[in-house]
């Protein structure tokens, strides 16, 4: 643990030091935030890949289908949305903490 400089002899060789110390803490917080958004977006990618199908089929049909089909659609649309909300919200949260 870092000590305030205050309570350590300051010079260059301490200075340095604590640098590299801090530099390496703040290398180990991005490499952890990376791999948690890459978990988080990879649990997205289902549910996008659901919606995209789902306008996709849309795409396919007539007026008549896409009545019957817009609720699917829907349904895909708010489940990703919600999903992406929250993965957000997550992040939001932990750079608070």
């Amino acid at each position: 643990m870092l000590l305030p400089m205050a309570e350590k002899k300051f010079d260059r060789k301490t200075i340095e030091a604590q640098l590299n110390e801090l530099g390496a803490q703040i290398r180990e917080l991005l490499s952890k935030l990376e791999t948690a958004v890459g978990k988080e977006a990879e649990a997205l990618r289902p549910k996008l890949k659901a919606a995209q199908a789902k306008l996709h089929e849309l795409k396919q049909t007539s007026a008549e289908a896409w009545e019957d089909l817009k609720p699917g659609l829907h349904k895909a649309w708010e489940e990703l949305h919600k999903s992406l909300n929250q993965a957000a919200s997550r992040f939001k949260t932990r750079s608070k903490q």
